[in-house]
């Protein structure tokens, strides 16, 4: 199945696209129209396509003894993507999985929420098809519903997972609940939950162990995506609010909570040279920076007591074994956690929120991780204009009582070697009021939330999708603070920038108003890549109307020496133009009004208040470019 949509092609006309090769810039970075009501994605010679469509694709179902049950409506509000490659030699591409945070009751479906399973190749044009499959179950078709209900019970809020190093796949059950009366609006069966007593749904050590209904969901869930079907809960990792994860070379799991207080934890697995790799046995660790054992900074959780594991969190309350005896490190809504395969080092993002005091939380044992001091020093100056006057320690003060509002969040960089976590991208710039339209800054990053790695062509790229915790104080354009008209985006940042800010970021595509950006895969040797677009406004057009799963094909041919590559100015370069020579864009180092004279002196035409000029029109030859300033720049046109 190829599904190609006027629309998202017509996206891309405000797109600047630049086809070059033999080393010549290939500028892919979108404009972005906030008013559209469909998904912006780059133009030519990118390919792109709708493959999935929430409430409108029918999935294959099972009934309540694991046999084909017909088909059903696939659920809304996509979000992790995963894709598990297909090594068998059948040419297909791999199996592609959704998560659905939906959470809806739905006796054929499933009850809570959900994930959605199919297969895909590449067709003879580039594109991607969905396969049509037979499973083992007796289930065909081109969409599958996984099964939760016959091996590890139902699923709840499936947020963001895991894709392991050999597409191994599990799906977060960002879902904590207190009490079966708190999960009764989307699950129907309230029964006690009994771990299963057999492989592979068992698990050792807690084996026929029954629970409370509401206690067997928040877990990490690894599933089966050739076959559709959940394989286990990890128990041994713990309750807790988990959105991202990654699995190091080495097999450490890295997990990050979506809370505040949220955990930073990671799990080693008793033998990891042992191929699959045994999850179900290991070792349990907490983030503590300040911590002085012989495990650096991190605390052996005893993840062998099954109590241990239901109240890691401190969701589950103040007297927990983690805030009463561990004293970990607080971060401020962990989510996607992502491994640059190259340096090893470990990646974060950290969402933000607006009110955010951590008076009691530290009065109950938890310690503030010190990169909060880079992260409001960083406010601080953005905000009064000045560097923050006093100590660290002040400044983790200020984060403490409350001084600290975290409107935009932040990535961050765990490097193993040394046990650091460090702020690595600070989102902003900060603005005490939304500017408009025309005001408002080419590059703003807002409460990052999905993030990948992209390696193609030799060179490695930070992927990093955003999720707006609010629209106020600069995250939307001012006329587009209010309502259902939230756009948020994805960026790529190249990983061999040193130091990287805000302005570093290339802008490749947004979602329709109302949604969220997230869910990034990549396959195909990097070539394509797979978006969500989530919750999207009931009003946009079709198919964005609902939760969608869009795949960008190109990356290939687009990723040519100088792909993304963005000159560095220095602060007293007043005035610098790229590139040069140029064809059909010319792009600013600040806005400004500027007038084009020809070779003769004769002026051409005048710009206002922009950064970007279109010179398509110009015959090849010599020009000047002359800024509001009367500073003038030699432009060669091709």
């Amino acid at each position: 199945m190829k599904r190609f949509y006027t629309t998202l092609m017509m996206a891309c006309a405000v797109a600047s696209a630049q086809a070059q090769t033999d080393g010549f810039l290939f500028d892919v970075e979108i404009d972005v129209n906030y008013a559209q009501k469909s998904v912006h994605v780059p133009a030519s010679p990118f390919e792109s396509q709708v493959l999935f469509i929430g409430g409108v694709d029918n999935v294959q179902t099972v009934d309540a003894n694991g046999e084909p049950n017909g088909e059903a409506t696939a659920k809304q509000w996509h979000d992790f993507i995963g894709f598990t490659p297909d090594n068998s030699g059948s040419g297909d591409l791999g199996w592609v999985t959704i998560n659905h945070e939906m959470i809806a009751a739905d006796a054929k479906i499933g009850d809570g929420g959900g994930m959605t399973v199919f297969k895909v190749r590449k067709a003879v044009d580039g594109t991607l098809e969905v396969v049509t499959q037979t499973l083992a179950d007796g289930r065909t078709g081109e969409f599958f519903n996984v099964d939760f209900k016959n091996t590890t019970g139902e699923t709840g809020m499936n947020c963001g997972g895991i894709v392991g190093p050999d597409g191994r796949i599990w799906t977060a059950e960002e879902w904590y609940q207190g009490s079966n009366a708190a999960i009764s609006g989307g699950v129907t069966d309230l029964n006690d939950f009994t771990i299963g007593t057999t492989t592979p749904n068992g698990f050792p050590g807690f084996n026929g162990t029954t629970i409370a209904k509401f206690q067997n969901f928040n877990w990490m869930t690894e599933i089966d995506p050739k076959e559709a079907k959940a394989i286990r809960k990890q128990y041994n990792w713990g309750k807790a609010g988990y959105e991202g994860g990654a699995i190091a070379d080495d097999g450490t799991v890295y997990l990050g909570e979506d809370g505040t207080p949220g955990l930073f934890t990671k799990f080693v697995p008793a033998n990891a040279s042992a191929l699959p790799i045994d999850y179900t046995q290991g070792q349990l660790y907490v983030y503590k920076h300040d911590a002085t054992g012989p495990q650096g900074p991190w605390v052996a959780v005893d993840n062998t007591d099954l109590d241990n594991m239901l109240n890691l969190s401190y969701a589950a309350g103040a007297s927990n074994t983690v805030s009463s005896a561990l004293a970990p490190s607080i971060f401020d809504r962990l989510e996607w956690v992502a491994i640059n395969k190259n340096t090893g080092k470990v990646y974060i993002t950290e969402t933000g929120v607006d009110g955010l005091n951590l008076t009691t939380p530290v009065s109950e044992g938890f310690v503030i991780d010190p990169h909060f001091v880079t992260a409001y020093k960083n406010f601080y100056k953005q905000k009064f204009g000045a560097e923050f006057p006093g100590t660290d320690a002040a400044a983790l003060d200020s984060v403490r009582t409350g001084k600290f509002n975290d409107y935009y969040g932040r990535v961050l960089e765990y490097d193993p070697a040394t046990g650091v976590v460090k702020s690595f991208l600070e989102g902003g710039p900060y603005f005490s009021a939304s500017p408009s339209s025309a005001a408002y800054p080419e590059k703003h990053l807002t409460n990052p939330d999905g993030l990948a790695f992209l390696y193609v062509n030799g060179k490695t790229f930070m992927v990093i999708e955003e999720d707006l915790n609010g629209r106020t104080f600069g995250r939307m354009p001012a006329e587009f603070s209010g309502g259902n008209q939230t756009v948020c985006e994805m960026f790529l940042l190249d990983m061999s920038i040193e130091s990287p800010t805000v302005d570093d970021l290339v802008k490749i595509a947004a979602c329709a108003p109302g949604g969220e950006i997230t869910g990034l895969a990549v396959m195909d040797d990097g070539n394509t890549i797979l978006f969500n677009n989530q919750h999207p406004d009931t009003g946009n057009d079709y198919p964005y109307n609902n939760s969608v799963t869009v795949a960008v094909t190109g990356f290939k041919q687009a990723v040519v020496t100088g792909l993304f590559d963005r000159p560095k100015f220095d602060d007293d370069d007043k005035f610098s133009i790229w590139p040069n020579p140029a064809s059909r864009e010319l792009k600013l180092n600040k806005v400004t009004d500027v007038a084009i004279y020809d070779n003769t002196g004769m002026r051409i035409s005048v710009s206002r208040n922009t950064d970007v000029i279109d010179i398509s029109m110009l015959r090849s030859g010599i020009y000047y470019i002359q800024n509001a300033e009367g500073l003038t720049k030699k432009l060669v046109v091709e």
